[in-house]
């Protein structure tokens, strides 16, 4: 099996996640998508943050492609760092070849990531183009690594899910949603609406 590891809060999911799920499927030949929904990001504030069972529901409700499976793995194996995530499921799924995928924006801010360096020769990423400051790919902290192997991807195809291998997907409109507008734009409708007469 070629998996597929989207990691996040998912607060809420959203339309960007589907498309950024379905050019993975496409490009890097996967037969699933694990969508990961995190008990709780270590480099987030977790205040206000709805319990994972929630936000997997929220994910169920908007999820249609079979392809895409909702977990809470994470809460099962009691880790939160995406390092002791992929060392727990690559010891648990022997025979699985994984890839862990996200936008580029979370390429730019990776060096931030508890053992980055490790984790980086640990499994193969990809990072799906996502409208971010010019030049993300070439200042990202995977540029400043040895032995890694760089793709650009202009077509999907069975690409080698080994360790070592980066793939940069561009060739997809981008999209702009993201968790945290649409949080922001809740709040903001939330203060704009007029107050109960008591």
């Amino acid at each position: 099996m070629r998996i597929g590891l989207f990691g996040g809060s998912f607060n809420p999911p959203h339309a960007g996640h589907i498309h950024a799920s379905d050019i993975a499927l496409k490009y890097l030949g996967l037969d699933a998508v694990w969508w990961l929904v995190s008990p709780g990001n270590p480099l987030k504030p977790k205040a206000g943050l709805p319990d994972s069972d929630t936000r997997s529901s929220w994910c169920r409700d908007i999820v249609k492609n079979p392809r895409i499976v909702i977990s809470t793995i994470e809460r099962d194996l009691k880790t939160t760092r995406t390092y002791d995530t992929v060392t727990a499921l690559q010891k648990n799924f022997p025979h699985t070849d994984f890839i862990w995928f996200a936008g580029t924006d979370i390429a730019y801010e990776f060096s931030r990531w508890y053992k980055w360096q490790a984790l980086a020769q640990t499994i193969p990423f990809a990072f799906v183009g996502r409208p971010t400051n010019h030049g993300v790919v070439r200042h990202s902290p995977f540029h400043q690594l040895n032995n890694l192997t760089h793709h650009n991807l202009s077509k999907g195809g069975n690409v080698p899910l080994e360790k070592g291998h980066i793939y940069w997907i561009f060739a997809e409109p981008l999209n702009p949603l993201s968790s945290t507008m649409l949080r922001n734009n809740r709040e903001n409708i939330c203060h704009s609406l007029p107050k109960a007469v008591e």
